[in-house]
This record gives structure tokens, C-alpha cells and sequence, in this order.
């Protein structure tokens, strides 16, 4: 069962990168329904298709055509791959359209397969993910020249710049870190196709990655993902932390599968889908013997009398915050801005300050008797908290079966 948590960081690809000439090979063999009709349309032969589409079954390790006197037809597993290529492919079309130069742009959209290699892939994405060519190439397993020179031919063929150098590291031009972000999703999808075959055939292995905002860090995300890896042991599943904003782009370049935590509502960026689990009202919390515990009908000043830890700019939480200071009418003494939970728990333990916080994110401090909630009862707005994912995702088995969990476990809070 391997669990791993941490901050922003891309898993690593578990298959190969196949041929992308091969993959439109299969796309036209799938649309056409012909091995003949497709080689005609790509204007290649029909034997050099043909031993195209066999290398994929031998990599994806299935048969994707029935073979008849009247064409070839997917299999089920042809049908799963189809749906992947063709939002892989999708976004390869949006990144080198921002990407290549005017001239070039209509053509390098149309054909993605005929400007990119799986080798530039790997190079784009390495790069934009390190930021650093040694780093990119000692990952890669490749010498840096090669590096170079995968960039290099692409540029070439896009007629346009994609990054500019400064020794080792690299700043990418804006069309290049729109091609790299798409070049992330449309790897992903590859990914995600190699899983949908393997779970098919009851091999249930791959690799799951959640978000987790802070609400959801201390309980909800890790019992839903201890779950899943339990079920599967074969599984590799991620639990990743970080603000809203670096996770929602970890998120949209297909980093993590599934963001969990307070939704904004409306969603800041297109793209992205936001599904409620539950609402929650944030709460007043301090140490357990706190001066405030013991009393009833504590008022704002009262309150804002002592030290504060504010929630991070920004958040919904923090607009709750602040819609409480306006009310009061007093400043508190002290005011601290803190994102980590752990830092927030340990000046709540060290001092009088107070937090507003969820109750899911100090279930066990409350248990343990080392945080308490205040009796404050305020008209506090309760806030969604759910999951985002991408607009036109489409998930595996395990990512379904996680978003199942993660109902249940919200259900029973």
C-alpha cells in the first residue's frame, strides 16, 4: 500500500511514451475503420500502419481491433484508449496553437503528431516542471545536449521560441508554458489509458493524487485516500498540500487528480468543476484552558480583546474573518497570519490567541482535550466544502472509487 504525502511535486510517469505518429495512426484506423482508408489519409502504407497499431497492443498490452473482412473495429479496450488519445490530443492541438507562430499554428493544431515527438514531450515537460536543464536531463536519464537538442528541433518546427536560457535554468516564453502545461495533460491522459486497460482486466494499479486544502489535511482527504490504498494495495496513491492557488494549477496541468477543500464559488479559472460534499460553519478555538472556555454569551469585544491567528489572505475563511472585525469594535491586540495548521495549533497552545477554524481541522486536538471550541454563537455564512476537478475529466475506476469514499466519509461528519 504505498502512501505518500507532500508538498507540489509531479508523480512519476509509470509506462512508456508511445509514438505519437503511432497514436494518430490508431485515431485514423479507429475513425476510418479501415487500415486502408487510414493510410490513404495519413499517406503512409498500409503495412507500415498495420505493425503502427501492433506495436500499441504490445505496449498497452491489449488487442484493440476485431479484425473482420469488413473493417476493424474497437474493442473495448480500443474504445477506453480512443477516449483518451482524444482528449490528449486535444490538448497538444490548444498548446501548440498558443505555442507555434502564426504561419505555422493552423497546421501544428490540425496534426499535433507531425510537429511533436515523444522525446520533445518528455524534454517540454521535464524542463517546466525542474525549471533547470541539468535537472531536467538527470531525470530524463539523458545527456543535456540531447536536451538541447530535443528543444532546439522543436523551436525549429514551430518557428517560434519557446524558452529563454539563463546558463542552466530556463524561463519559458508564454505560448512555451502554455505547450509544457498541455503537454503535462495530454501525458497524463496516456497515463490514464494504460489504468483504464489495467483495471479492466483486474490489475488495479496506477497512480491517485489528491489536493488537500487545510480543512481537509487533518481527517477527510487522508481517510478517504488510507481507504482506497487499502482496497489496492497494487495502487500508488499521493496526498499533496499547498495554497488554493498552487494547487488549482497543479490541478488544471493534471499534476493531481482531485482538489478537496473549501470551494470558492464560482470557480476563479474556466476549466475546473466544483462538486459540494457538505457545508460547515467556521468556529472560535483556543487552548483548552483557555480564560474564554468557561463562559456563555461571549460577545466581538470580548472576543477581539485578545490575540489573533488570521487565515491566510485570500481564503473563504479569511473573508469570514474579516466580515468580524468590521462588526467589532475593537481591534484584537495581536494579529498573526499563518498558513500552516501546525504552526496555528502551536500558537493556540503557547498563548491566548484565538483562531476561526473548522471543526474537521482540530477533530483530534478537540478529542485529545487540547483545543476547544468557544460558545460563540454568531450568523457566521456556512461554506461548501467539496471537490474540483477538471471540467472534461473523465475518471478511472480508482478516482471514481475515491470520490465514493470521500462521499461516504463526508457523509458521517
Amino acid at each position: 500500500m504505498p502512501l505518500e504525502a507532500g508538498n507540489r511535486q509531479e508523480g512519476l510517469t509509470l509506462h512508456p511514451l508511445p509514438n505519437l505518429r503511432h497514436l494518430r495512426a490508431f485515431l485514423l484506423v479507429a475513425e476510418t475503420g479501415s487500415v486502408n482508408r487510414a493510410a490513404e489519409h495519413a499517406n503512409i502504407s498500409q503495412p507500415a500502419l498495420t505493425q503502427a497499431i501492433a506495436s500499441l497492443e504490445q505496449i498497452f498490452g491489449a488487442e484493440l481491433f476485431n479484425r473482420h473482412q469488413t473493417g476493424m473495429y474497437l474493442t473495448a479496450d480500443g474504445t477506453r484508449l480512443k477516449a483518451r488519445l482524444t482528449e490528449a490530443f486535444a490538448a497538444l492541438s490548444v498548446g501548440l496553437g498558443e505555442a507555434a507562430s502564426a504561419a505555422i499554428a493552423p497546421a501544428a493544431k490540425a496534426d499535433p503528431a507531425y510537429f511533436l515527438t515523444a522525446s520533445q514531450l518528455n524534454a517540454l515537460t521535464a524542463l517546466h516542471q525542474l525549471g533547470d536543464c541539468q535537472a531536467a536531463a538527470t531525470q530524463l536519464g539523458i545527456l543535456v545536449t540531447s536536451l538541447h537538442r530535443s528543444v532546439r528541433s522543436l523551436e525549429d518546427r514551430l518557428c517560434a521560441k519557446l524558452m529563454l536560457r539563463a546558463g542552466q535554468g530556463v524561463q519559458f516564453s508564454r505560448g512555451g508554458t502554455v505547450l509544457a502545461q498541455q503537454a503535462k495533460l495530454a501525458m497524463r491522459e496516456l497515463e490514464l489509458a494504460f489504468e483504464d486497460i489495467d483495471w479492466a482486466r483486474g490489475i488495479n494499479r496506477g497512480r491517485l493524487t489528491i489536493g488537500a486544502l487545510p480543512l481537509t489535511r487533518s481527517y477527510i482527504a487522508p481517510k478517504a485516500l488510507v481507504t482506497v490504498a487499502t482496497r489496492h494495495p497494487e495502487l500508488r496513491v499521493r496526498l499533496v498540500e499547498g495554497s488554493y492557488p498552487v494547487l488549482l494549477r497543479a490541478l488544471c496541468e493534471g499534476d493531481i487528480d482531485v482538489l478537496v477543500g473549501a470551494l470558492r464559488q464560482p470557480a476563479p479559472v474556466a476549466g475546473v468543476h466544483e462538486e459540494p460534499l457538505f457545508s460547515e460553519t467556521l468556529r472560535v478555538v483556543a487552548r483548552a484552558d483557555h480564560p474564554l472556555v468557561r463562559d456563555k454569551g461571549i460577545n466581538l469585544d470580548q472576543l477581539f480583546r485578545f490575540p489573533w491567528v488570521a487565515p491566510r489572505i485570500g481564503s473563504p475563511a479569511r473573508r469570514q474573518f474579516e466580515l468580524l472585525m468590521q462588526e467589532a469594535a475593537v481591534r484584537p491586540p495581536v494579529l498573526l497570519e499563518v498558513a500552516s495548521h501546525d504552526s496555528v495549533r502551536a500558537i493556540l497552545f503557547e498563548s491566548d490567541a484565538l483562531a476561526l477554524l473548522s471543526p474537521e481541522q482540530i477533530r483530534y486536538e478537540v478529542q485529545n482535550g487540547q483545543l476547544a471550541v468557544l460558545p460563540v454563537d454568531w450568523a457566521i455564512q456556512p461554506r461548501a466544502i467539496g471537490y474540483t476537478v477538471r471540467s472534461n475529466w473523465r475518471p478511472t475506476p480508482a478516482q471514481q472509487e475515491l470520490i465514493e469514499v470521500l462521499k461516504e466519509t463526508c457523509a458521517h461528519l
